[in-house]
């Protein structure tokens, strides 16, 4: 009987052991996520990611929709300007042709002044 005492002190030794390993692994569990749990965090992250990154280019798209539109006008005003205005070359012909005839008219001016002077004195 003895023995039989000692065995079931042991085996209750060792439930009380087993016992406490269960409830320490049942804690554990407890703050530990499932895999499910954590595939759907790492979906949800993911997904937000990517929802996030997508909006992110339609907005660089538009902008850069924008961007060429008002290029595309600034180049188009900018030949139109270009169009209109004279060359350098054109425009000096132009300052020389004037400076040139107002010199030729001056000299012919100050000949008749001169003319008219010498009759009179």
């Amino acid at each position: 009987i003895q023995e039989l005492k000692d065995a079931h002190a042991k085996f209750e030794a060792a439930h009380g052991k087993h016992a406490k390993d269960l409830d320490a692994l049942k804690q554990l569990h407890a703050h530990h996520a499932t895999m499910g749990e954590r595939l759907d965090y790492l979906e949800t992250l993911l997904g937000d990611s990517a929802d996030k990154h997508a909006q992110e280019l339609e907005a660089l798209k538009a902008a850069h929709a924008k961007h060429t539109d008002a290029f595309a006008k600034h180049a188009s005003d900018v030949g139109a300007m270009a169009a209109h205005h004279a060359t350098v070359v054109e425009r000096l012909d132009y300052v020389e042709k004037l400076l040139g005839d107002s010199a030729d008219r001056h000299a012919e001016e100050l000949q008749a002044l001169k003319a008219s002077h010498s009759k009179h004195a």
